[in-house]
């Protein structure tokens, strides 16, 4: 069976057709995405991302040219994406950083602060630690983030809400108010 064939019957849901994509490109798709980032779980995340997508968005495809050109920009997007991403979060913390130094606040080694704010960050539940990031830390608005995640912006905030009160929750149960004062600094950020 050739590959239009293939891509045709993976359009009209045949999962076999799908298992054969699968098999003919994610071993290829892995070593570009490797190639880009030189982080094998990233590699190996933007591969199946690439796959999850394409199977989520197989009905509105619509490859005029080569099939294996239009999944290998897709990772190489992903994983863009994905450094962009960590590039925008490193730079957040430098600012939060700063601005906690320039209000005064007693000079201590915030580095661990911040890695308190990331550890409780990343014990979010995935779709709230997703929502939060993308608002909270990278700035995009509620409808930006909404539109891009196919959710409501109601959602969206709901999310935002949650994110907030677990790790609230959280410090509140520690020691660590300073971690508190990033958080705040963040919203504060937000609101600006």
């Amino acid at each position: 069976m050739d590959e239009q064939n293939v891509i045709k019957e993976f359009i009209a849901g045949d999962v076999k057709a799908f298992e054969k994509i699968f098999y003919n490109y994610s071993r290829e798709l892995y070593f570009v995405a490797l190639g880009l980032c030189r982080d094998q779980a990233l590699a190996e995340d933007a591969v199946q991302e690439c796959f999850v997508y394409l199977w989520s968005h197989r009905p509105q495809l619509n490859i005029k040219k080569s099939f294996e050109n239009y999944l290998i920009t897709m990772v190489k997007n992903l994983v863009l994406n994905h450094l962009r991403h960590l590039q925008v979060v490193a730079d957040r913390e430098e600012d939060i950083v700063r601005e906690i130094v320039f209000a005064n606040t007693e000079e201590e080694d915030f580095s661990s602060k911040l890695d308190v704010v990331r550890e409780l960050i990343d014990s979010l539940p995935e779709s709230c630690r997703k929502v939060f990031v993308m608002t909270v830390i990278e700035g995009i608005s509620y409808a930006d983030t909404a539109k891009t995640l196919g959710i409501a912006v109601n959602t969206v905030k709901s999310q935002v809400r949650i994110a907030y009160k677990k790790i609230r929750d959280a410090v509140k149960n520690g020691t660590d108010n300073d971690a508190l004062i990033i958080l705040f600094l963040l919203l504060l950020k937000k609101m600006l």
